[in-house]
């Protein structure tokens, strides 16, 4: 398996490379748009904190250390730039690790591949409201698992929580959609979550 070349583009970028720079740019940017849109609808706010993000490292980047999963690091920092933000704007609350007082949506979209016609317009719905009835912290950390595929330990490091309460999220999470949705249709939310961890 060829190693990840990441960690080269960091290097150059810590040395000065612009090149290497906008590598980073051009490979994490979108991902944390995404990221960004399912915690608030104002794309300027967004696209701001990517940018001061981005502005950020490379003013500081001669000071900056290595970190061990480099798109762990840029979503966290992300995450820590919109919450702040959006504070000092008043769209949402400060973040309170024992609360949710943020709002964080995620959308299903049942693909032609599995079901078809208006059952699974149906379905989608379903699926969605079920989702929409965790809380914020619990589809954040479902949106990262199978969306991002990042692991438990990955996503306590991104959203500042220890490994035990990432496992703890999950499951109640998991558990609430066990408990509220139909086997047929947990059957099909399972397969939709196993094929975003396989792709």
């Amino acid at each position: 398996m060829p190693e990840p070349i990441e960690p080269q583009y960091w290097q150059s970028f810590k040395a000065g490379n612009a090149d290497a720079f906008e590598y980073l740019y051009r490979t994490y940017s979108a991902g944390l748009y995404n990221y960004g849109s399912k915690f608030s609808k104002d794309k300027d706010l967004i696209k701001e904190c990517i940018q001061d993000l981005f502005v950020g490292i490379w003013t500081r980047r001669s000071t900056l250390g290595n970190p061990d999963h480099l798109k762990n690091y840029l979503y966290k920092s992300f995450r820590h730039l919109l919450f702040k933000k959006a504070f000092q704007l008043q769209n949402f609350e400060v973040y309170d690790e024992e609360t949710d007082n943020y709002s964080f949506q995620v959308s299903l979209n049942v693909e032609e591949a599995i079901i078809d016609g208006e059952h699974r317009s149906k379905v989608t719905e379903q699926l969605n409201l079920a989702m929409s009835k965790l809380t914020a912290r619990q589809r954040e950390a479902v949106f990262l698992r199978f969306y991002e595929q990042l692991s438990y330990e990955e996503i306590a490091e991104v959203m500042d929580i220890s490994v035990k309460a990432s496992y703890k999220i999950m499951a109640r999470a998991l558990g609430f959609l066990k408990d509220n949705l139909s086997k047929d249709d947990l059957m099909l939310l399972s397969l939709l979550l196993h094929l975003r961890l396989l792709n």
